[in-house]
């Protein structure tokens, strides 16, 4: 059963065929709006849901930028 074109830009919204710059900024911008200054995997998770992220199809180097992106700031 093939996708229908919505369901395809969902499937890339959400990160399954690969977190890209603009995935990550999305998260960044989401957690820059949290409280507090650390940043955990309780608010990691909740910034990735919120930027309609999937957080399991980050991998290491994925988070690496993540954590390059959010010390410039």
């Amino acid at each position: 059963m093939p996708f229908e074109v919505w369901q395809l830009g969902l499937i890339d919204q959400a990160g399954y065929n690969g977190i890209r710059d603009e995935h990550i900024a999305a998260v960044v911008q989401e957690i820059l709006k949290m409280p507090g200054g650390s940043v955990n995997e309780a608010v990691f998770r909740s910034a990735c849901f919120r930027a309609g992220v999937d957080p399991g199809n980050f991998r290491q180097s994925d988070l690496n930028r993540l954590q390059q992106v959010l010390d410039q700031y």
